[in-house]
């Protein structure tokens, strides 16, 4: 009988046990000697010395067949659990080099994912010369949509260039182009003049403050992104829900873009300088750096303190812990009002001592633009000139004195 089978028997009967413990007592005992005993029928007493005999607690005699003794319950155990255990012990052994084995072919498994993960949905290219040819190939073979986005502010004339091709070759095939650059790129005569020509072939442009990052989707399956540690090279992503997620992040950033202006007069770089420094105060008041500020606008240092410093002098502070209380206290009962407000029962504040004029910035932000990925040399971008100082200019004859900070 099969140990699975035996294991059906246990519990022992009443029965069982009553014929088990009249062996016991005795040397040996017959089917007959438990009838005169019990008052079980013939069947149910068969039954039970062959439960029994199957678990080794009943031996037959071999010199009188029918006539049986009683094994000790070690004895029985031994003889009936020991080939099982011995049993059990193999399949352990047989089971912990299985483990081994698979442990061994997890980790040829694991490389074997991330190369495929590498090749089917995500490839490194980690030059320039390689990044600007699959664009290239891409760009001839997209079908219905591209969308970029390119921070960094204005971008090097030769960048605008090469991109030049490939764009007017996709619009001309009726593919729908969106970019969006930051406000920066505005006072780029280099950009404007590209922003013109592709618009005027379809193109849309739009410009944000600092809420995105490098990216360019062909057709909603393919995107190209940054390397976190290589501004030369580009991840070229495949993932159909990668892909999706940058879409929407994408749409998202571009509802909240305006468009580029076709021309940039005065009102318009008024416009654009304004939303720069909007940009700038909120950067500012969470906590960053010249530096940091500066990297995320897409400008140099120098041209983020000017803006800084525009700032300060627009809100009367005489320096910048006065102008963070300033800008960012208007939250509070009774406070000084937001950036560019007025207070409802003082007099006006005075305007900027100096407007710089259109052409001015353009050249300003050109100078010290950043040309970002995929583009120029980013160890040409050097900065240099003085920094200016941390206070701004005198406040304008006439005008009122700036509310102070309360005393702590």
């Amino acid at each position: 009988m099969d140990i699975t089978e035996l294991l059906s028997t246990a519990p022992l009967g009443e029965l069982e046990r009553s014929v088990y413990q009249f062996a016991v007592h005795r040397v040996s005992l017959a089917e007959s000697d438990v009838h005169e005993r019990c008052d079980a029928g013939p069947e149910a007493v068969a039954r039970a010395f062959r439960t029994l005999l199957a678990l080794g607690l009943l031996r037959e005699r071999d010199s009188a067949p029918g006539v049986y003794t009683a094994v000790s319950p070690d004895s029985a155990e031994l003889q009936l659990v020991g080939p099982v255990m011995r049993r059990v012990a193999d399949l352990q052994g047989a089971m912990g080099r299985l483990r081994d084995e698979f442990s061994g072919l997890a980790e040829v498994y694991r490389e074997g994912m991330v190369h495929r993960m590498r090749s089917e949905g995500v490839e490194i290219i980690p030059n320039l010369a390689d990044v600007r040819a699959r664009l290239d190939e891409h760009a001839v073979t997209v079908k219905h949509e591209i969308r970029t986005s390119q921070p960094g502010g204005a971008r090097p004339e030769e960048v605008l260039a090469e991109a030049m091709g490939r764009t007017e070759g996709a619009l001309a095939r009726g593919v729908l182009m969106r970019t969006l650059y930051q406000h920066t790129a505005q006072f780029s005569q280099a950009t404007l003049a590209f922003v013109e020509r592709v618009t005027a072939q379809g193109a849309e442009i739009r410009t944000l403050g600092d809420a995105f990052s490098r990216l360019i989707v062909f057709d909603r399956d393919t995107a190209f992104i940054g390397l976190r540690d290589d501004p030369r090279g580009a991840a070229l992503v495949r993932d159909p829900s990668v892909v999706a997620f940058m879409v929407e992040a994408f749409d998202r950033a571009w509802v909240q873009a305006r468009p580029f202006p076709s021309a940039v007069g005065r009102k318009e770089a008024v416009a654009a300088s304004d939303a720069v420094k909007a940009d700038i105060v909120r950067i500012l008041l969470a906590g960053e750096d010249d530096k940091a500020i500066a990297r995320r606008m897409g400008m140099s240092v120098r041209t983020c303190q000017r803006h800084i410093n525009e700032v300060m002098a627009r809100a009367g502070a005489r320096n910048r812990v006065q102008a963070g209380y300033l800008l960012g206290a208007p939250q509070l009962p009774g406070g000084p009002p937001p950036y560019g407000g007025s207070p409802p029962a003082a007099p006006p504040r005075a305007p900027l001592p100096y407007q710089e004029p259109p052409g001015e910035a353009a050249r300003e932000h050109a100078r010290h633009g950043r040309g970002g990925q995929w583009g120029r040399d980013p160890a040409a971008a050097g900065e240099g000139g003085p920094v200016p100082p941390q206070g701004g200019p005198p406040a304008a004859a006439g005008a009122s004195a700036p509310p102070r900070p309360p005393e702590r």
